[in-house]
């Protein structure tokens, strides 16, 4: 026999959920467009970088919108893992495996994050640094998969945030969303992988 879910659990759910849409999920949006500026070379990106790090009151923009919130979900994402039973193996299906995925992209992600932190904001944040960093063929796949699983990390808890918050729920609506996302990833995904291609 199953025990009740306590109370602040839920509570605690809907906020990891609604964490990863806002500010996460729109920050790494925007974070993607805002590296295209890297199509315009070396001088226009230092200059975007340089504007934002030189913004008034960018620390507690980057704390309370960034920094807070990234590590609020990835602590409790850590321990949906460890407390977690994928079952992927047994029972073969997709969203099983999508289960899965998401826990092995949550953790890559959130290392993937600390090192592109330390990298650039305690480091040169530069053109030149990330152009020196990816051309690295290992860098390279580093970074490569970074993107992409937290592009996927960050569309997959779509998926669910339509559940946890009542938006899709027969089976239908929730086939149709997984279409819209498959889509979505695609595209964001095409972003992502521009912004790397241009500092190559």
């Amino acid at each position: 026999m199953s025990t009740p879910q306590k109370p602040y659990h839920f509570l605690i759910r809907r906020v990891h959920s609604l964490l990863g849409l806002v500010p996460i999920g729109l920050f790494l949006i925007f974070h993607m467009f805002l590296n295209l500026s890297a199509r315009g070379g070396p001088e226009m990106y230092d200059k975007v970088i340089n504007t934002m790090r030189n913004f008034p009151g960018i620390i507690i923009v980057e704390l309370v919108v960034i920094f807070i919130p990234i590590l609020l979900h990835a602590v409790y994402g850590i321990w949906v893992v460890y407390t977690g039973q994928g079952n992927a193996l047994y029972y073969n299906y997709a969203r099983n495996w999508f289960y899965l995925i998401q826990r092995i992209s949550g953790i890559y992600t959130a290392i993937f994050i600390i090192i592109h932190v330390y990298l650039l904001r305690f480091g040169e944040a530069s053109f030149a640094s990330i152009h020196q960093f990816l051309s690295n063929p290992l860098g390279l796949i580093f970074y490569a998969l970074g993107v992409l699983f937290a592009i996927f990390h960050f569309v997959n808890g779509l998926w669910a945030f339509a559940i946890t918050w009542g938006i899709t729920i027969g089976p239908h609506s929730q086939k149709v969303l997984s279409y819209v996302l498959a889509v979505v990833f695609v595209l964001i995904s095409v972003v992502g992988l521009a912004d790397l291609s241009s500092f190559l």
